[in-house]
């Protein structure tokens, strides 16, 4: 009886047990998949994971603990040993991550030190979660989102004399649900200003106020509104709203700074055009995203409407962002690194679209006669040529100068300890030891400066202290030379290395995906402070003229004077449309299992989203799939396109949409 009990109680606990230990693995994966990975992702990703900068890769559990040069980068169970918390907590002066960018947030670092205490456990990667196997139900599918879109039966009220139009029978029916009236009439002054600031976003002015307020015809305030929406001032207010849709931008953004886009109100002025013009909606729709394959006896009428990718969102997976949240009310976007959390949307559907988007590129259409565009182009071509030769000219020159100072680092050093010393004038001292004033002043201002992110002139610094005489001054000087000179060697064998595995190309795209050939961090940042375009012994453009005499400079001299003179025979830019195009060779992408570039899973065929769609969706086969894009997202099947946008009409005439989070119409809307 007792082992029948025990085998009873066996048979109870252990599947309780089993399940206690995978709900915490769950909630594990979880944390880390919401509150870690992302952390690393944003942070870290660029310089370790391929780059493996400083011999250190942060995108796997293995290469956490296996470390890079320093040693392990965490330590499970104890943040304050690991090197990962320390580095991004700056409690270690050599060690300050992330490399040149702001301190973590206080709440990433408490993540990331939970984490690491927790044991830094890593969820296994499998391609489980973006499997083919992913079934719609039909539970999902009976979302009121998802339903075609038909007209409800009126509602009974009590008061039929009050509602003037079928949408006031349903707002006067949740009034007396709850034992509500309507509110009185607006008084007609009241109503014509809210018409006029509605529909043109300006006041009446007083003499249309008295005309109206004198006009007793029962149409009277329709004829009033009917003006407003022929007024340039109509697509000039609504068209605003679509523009922050588009995420529309007079401007690129890019690291450092703003660049102008110098066409960038064609598209504007297009979308304003179409609201006054009362442009169908789904023409709307598809002028955006393939404008360029739409048919029409005006070439051009479609075309500036690829402004609303050609000037922003710069990338693909913003443009897939955009296009769902936009047109569809849909976060697909959310399910870039595994399934959507709440609504029916696979990781593959995600990448089935950046695919149509992946297979486009940006380009200037031109809005000018061929002859006008081919004689730009040439000129332009030259000038590029010689800017081209005069970059690469001066690049040997100053790289050649820049070797030649740093074979004299010893000489430098010695004459900056002999200035900073004896509290002597740098340029008598140059003149004794026939230096290079300026470049002598470098080095001291570089000498003063606390140098934190290498630590190869602790030797040299450690020299004041220790009051050393003139002959261990030269050996560290020496030593010091003889690194810089290492250094440059090793920055050229790299940088050949990585041009040979590039192919000779240099697209960040490439970049981002190649695995290339790195300096050890410490040996980089010595390179980048000495050698760099910003370092001691850099002199570019207009500095180096002084180091150069007889046939160099007056090579030099020519090249810029017929640049110059190119330049002037350069005729104005004409006049383009910021647009996309295909690709020459449209290609399908492959799912990014967790979002990691380096975990590839299934192939995703470019095609519409799934639970948009019935039965399996149709491949895109005509290019890179736009043009059916653009058809999916306007068929009168398709039942969000419609919904989203008459909600944001109501949301913008009444400060609320129907649908409150008027970009998604998903479970969380």
């Amino acid at each position: 009886m007792k082992f029948q009990l025990s085998c009873l109680e066996l048979l109870v606990l252990v599947p309780l047990a089993l399940h206690a230990v995978r709900a915490q693995e769950r909630a594990a994966d979880d944390f880390f998949e919401s509150r870690v990975r992302p952390v690393l992702a944003r942070n870290c990703y660029s310089c370790h994971t391929q780059s493996a900068m400083g011999g250190l890769r942060l995108d796997s559990r293995d290469a956490l603990l296996r470390g890079g040069h320093t040693g392990p980068a965490v330590v499970p169970g104890n943040p304050e040993k690991s090197l990962l918390i320390q580095a991004v907590s700056h409690t270690q002066e050599r060690l300050k991550m992330p490399f040149g960018g702001d301190k973590l947030k206080d709440e990433e670092i408490a993540d990331l030190a939970a984490w690491v205490k927790s044991g830094a456990p890593w969820p296994a990667t499998t391609p489980a979660a973006t499997s083919g196997d992913y079934v719609i139900t039909p539970e999902q599918r009976r979302y009121w989102a998802f339903q075609p879109v038909r007209k409800p039966a009126l509602p009974v009220v009590s008061d039929p004399s009050w509602p003037k139009s079928d949408i006031d029978r349903f707002i006067l029916s949740k009034l007396e649900a709850r034992g509500m009236r309507p509110a009185r009439p607006a008084e007609r002054r009241t109503l014509l200003r809210r018409a006029y600031f509605d529909l043109i976003g300006l006041p009446p002015a007083p003499d249309e106020v008295d005309a109206f307020l004198a006009d007793p015809a029962p149409d009277a305030f329709a004829r009033v509104v009917d003006r407003l929406l022929a007024l340039p001032e109509y697509g000039e207010r609504w068209g605003r709203y679509w523009l922050d849709v588009a995420r529309y931008s007079d401007d690129k953004l890019d690291p450092t700074g703003e660049t102008p886009y110098e066409n960038s109100f064609r598209y504007r002025d297009w979308v304003i055009r179409a609201f006054n013009d009362d442009m169908p909606y789904d023409v709307f729709v598809k002028a955006q995203i393939a404008g360029d394959s739409l048919e029409s006896e005006e070439p051009e009428k479609y075309v500036p409407g690829l402004g609303f990718f050609g000037l922003s969102p710069q990338f693909q997976d913003d443009r897939v962002d955009a296009t769902t949240r936009g047109f569809l009310g849909l976060t697909v976007a959310c399910a870039q690194c595994h399934d959507h959390k709440f609504d029916p949307i696979p990781t593959r559907d995600y990448y089935s679209l950046l695919g149509v988007f992946k297979s486009t590129e940006s380009y200037d259409f031109p809005v000018a006669s061929r002859d006008v565009v081919a004689a730009y182009d040439a000129q332009k071509k030259k000038v590029e040529a010689h800017e081209a030769a005069l970059k690469s000219f001066l690049a040997v020159q100053s790289t050649t100068l820049a070797d030649i100072l740093a074979s004299r680092t010893a000489r430098y050093l010695a004459a900056a300890r002999r200035v900073t010393s004896a509290n002597s004038d740098s340029q008598s001292v140059a003149d004794e030891e026939q230096l290079d004033r300026e470049t002598l002043d470098r080095w001291l201002d570089y000498l003063k400066k606390p140098v934190k992110d290498h630590p190869f002139l602790k030797a040299w610094d450690d020299l004041a202290s220790a009051r050393a005489g003139p002959q261990e001054a030269r050996k560290v000087a020496e030593e010091f030379q003889a690194l810089l000179v290492a250094v440059s060697a090793e920055k050229k064998r790299v940088d050949d290395q990585n041009h040979i595995l590039l192919g000779g190309k240099s697209d960040r795209k490439l970049l981002a995906g190649s695995n290339l050939v790195s300096m050890e961090r410490d040996r980089y940042v010595l390179w980048r402070d000495v050698f760099g375009d910003r370092g001691v012994l850099y002199y570019g453009d207009r500095k180096i003229d002084r180091f150069l005499s007889g046939e160099w400079k007056a090579h030099l001299e020519t090249l810029r004077a017929d640049l110059v003179r190119l330049k002037n025979l350069l005729p104005p830019r004409y006049p383009f449309l910021h647009a996309i195009r295909d690709v020459k060779a449209p290609l399908d992408v492959r799912v990014e299992i967790r979002g990691s570039a380096t975990n590839l899973g299934e192939t995703a065929p470019r095609r519409f989203l799934a639970i948009l769609c019935q039965g399996e969706p149709p491949r895109f086969t005509r290019g890179s799939g736009r043009l059916e894009l653009a058809e999916a997202l306007a068929s009168r099947t398709n039942p969000l396109t419609a919904r989203v946008m008459v909600n944001r009409i109501w949301q913008h005439h009444f400060g609320a949409g129907i649908v409150r989070t008027a970009s998604n119409f998903g479970a969380l809307g």
